[in-house]
Order: structure tokens, then C-alpha cells, then sequence
């Protein structure tokens, strides 16, 4: 009987503390959503074919594949290293939809990115990584300082399958060159093949650069391999996540108060996740259904 005591004062105050951080263990056990005081700011739905950035062929797009940093072009030399997170250790090549390289597949109302094992391997151009994904983002289309973000996505499971959803301060730009950001990174959601299970993370503003994340690690007891709403509120004081419009995750906000803008990728190995199984079924498939950015009355 003492025993039992213990282990329901244990209980009890693990559920105060999830409580306090605002999530609970039932997918849908967190505050909702209030979508009354969300004034839209941004909406793809992809009944158009995706709209690609590309600096000379298509200035205007709306999403860039490839990140912000290193050479840029496709077929310079290093172009290759914005396609790719050599830090993590991932095995994936971004493709470029406008060098014939494209991972993505297309049709009224869903954007897939299909990524499998790269048919373009033997070509530089890809520095010869073994898997090829894709990735868009909003940095030259759409980012906000306060407000809220969400994407309802599906996605594979799978060992080194690593889906995310996540948001990156705009660089600064100093004599037409982008600038390190910093560390700051919020990651609305990740994946690394663990079925059901999901990842929250944001990482603080450290000195000298470090990157260390505050993660959450959350089973939605759920399958994600179906569509599901991925939210991100950033208000002045307080950074809340939000699974199929309930609130999974609190945290103070401290350190993002610059614009910001949002990825869509499936990485594909790295020293996280660990590399893919041979038995791995390819393609690995994340559709996106829509993306959207409010901004939020009274903020």
C-alpha cells in the first residue's frame, strides 16, 4: 500500500507538470484552437501545380527547394550544399524541379514529395548522395514575426524516414550576402519514423552560435500516416503548439521576435534517425494537403 501511495503521488505529479506545459497524454487533451481571432495571411492549397522559386527562370515563386545558405545556383560548384544538411549527417539531395531533378508529384489539391533512392547519383551535381527528397519553403514568399502557422500533412514511417514542418528567422543581408542567423530554430513538428510518435523542439538564442534544442518527445497515439493539422502560435510572450487544433506543448517565448518563415522537407538519414533499412519501401511519400499563415487579433 506504501507502495502504490509513491507511484500515485508520482503520477499525480507528472500529470501537474504536463498539464503546466500544456500538453496532456490524449491527442486531442489540450486547449482548442480559437480560430475566431485568426486573420489570414497566407493560404496554399495546391490546386495549381507548385509554384517553384528559381532566381532567373522563376523570381516570383512561391516556394524555394533548397535552403538559404551557400552557393545557390544548382550547377555551380558546392551548389549542391544549400540541398542538403551536411551537419546531420542526412544522405538525402533536395531536388531541383527546374534541372530535371524534381521529387515531387503533383496533382489537384495535394503536393507529395517522393523521396527514393537517387536515380541522378552519378551526376556531381547531387555530390552523389544516395537519396533524393525534396523540401520547399516560404523564405521568399511569405514570414511573420507574431501570429500562426499550420500545414496538414501526411507522411511515411520507417527507419531514417524524417519528415518535418518547422520555421527559420529571415536572414539579414549585408553587402547582398545573407547572414547567419543564429541558432534560433522552431520545429512545429519532426518525425524519425517512430510510428505515432512526434517531436516538438525550439532552440534558445545561446552564445557563440551553440545549437541545443528543447525537444518534447509526444505519442499522439494516432496514425500519421494520415492526414493530421500541424499549428504553430508565436505571440510576444509565449510559443504554443498545436496538433488537430488542441494545444500538445507550451513554452515562454524568449528569443523570436524577428520574421520568420516555414519548411516543408523529408529528410532521409543522418545521425538522428540513423540510416534506412534495406527493406525500406520507396518511394517514401509526405503529401501535403495545405499550408497557411494568419495573423491573430490583438496581437
Amino acid at each position: 500500500m506504501r507502495r502504490l501511495g509513491v507511484e500515485m503521488i508520482v503520477r499525480m505529479a507528472l500529470l501537474a507538470a504536463a498539464i503546466w506545459a500544456g500538453w496532456s497524454a490524449t491527442p486531442n487533451g489540450g486547449a482548442a484552437l480559437d480560430r475566431a481571432r485568426l486573420r489570414p495571411a497566407f493560404a496554399e492549397d495546391f490546386d495549381r501545380a507548385p509554384d517553384f522559386w528559381h532566381a532567373e527562370k522563376n523570381p516570383k515563386g512561391r516556394w524555394k527547394t533548397n535552403y538559404w545558405f551557400g552557393v545557390q545556383p544548382t550547377r555551380a560548384e558546392k551548389g549542391w550544399e544549400p540541398r542538403t544538411l551536411v551537419p546531420n549527417g542526412e544522405l538525402e539531395y533536395y531536388g531541383d524541379p527546374a534541372e530535371g531533378m524534381s521529387a515531387f508529384e503533383w496533382q489537384p489539391g495535394v503536393l507529395t514529395i517522393a523521396a527514393r533512392p537517387n536515380p541522378f547519383r552519378a551526376d556531381p551535381i547531387t555530390n552523389h548522395l544516395p537519396y533524393l527528397s525534396g523540401m520547399i519553403s516560404s523564405e521568399r514568399s511569405f514570414h511573420f514575426t507574431y501570429g500562426y502557422v499550420e500545414a496538414r500533412v501526411a507522411f511515411p514511417s520507417g527507419k531514417g524516414i524524417w519528415p518535418a514542418f518547422w520555421l527559420l528567422p529571415v536572414p539579414a543581408v549585408k553587402q547582398g550576402k545573407q547572414q547567419q542567423p543564429g541558432p534560433l530554430e522552431i520545429d512545429i513538428f519532426e518525425s524519425i519514423g517512430e510510428p505515432g510518435k512526434l517531436y516538438f523542439t525550439y532552440f534558445p538564442d545561446l552564445p557563440n552560435n551553440q545549437k541545443k534544442g528543447d525537444g518534447m518527445p509526444w505519442q499522439s497515439g494516432t496514425d500519421l500516416s494520415q492526414f493530421h493539422t500541424y499549428g504553430m502560435m508565436v505571440t510576444p510572450k509565449e510559443l504554443v503548439w498545436y496538433f488537430d487544433d488542441r494545444v500538445v506543448r507550451r513554452a515562454p517565448n524568449r528569443d523570436y521576435h524577428q520574421p520568420l518563415y516555414m519548411i516543408l522537407n523529408l529528410a532521409i538519414g543522418g545521425t538522428w534517425p540513423g540510416a534506412p533499412t534495406a527493406d525500406q519501401k520507396w518511394p517514401a511519400r509526405m503529401k501535403i494537403d495545405w499550408v497557411r499563415g494568419y495573423r491573430v487579433a490583438g496581437q
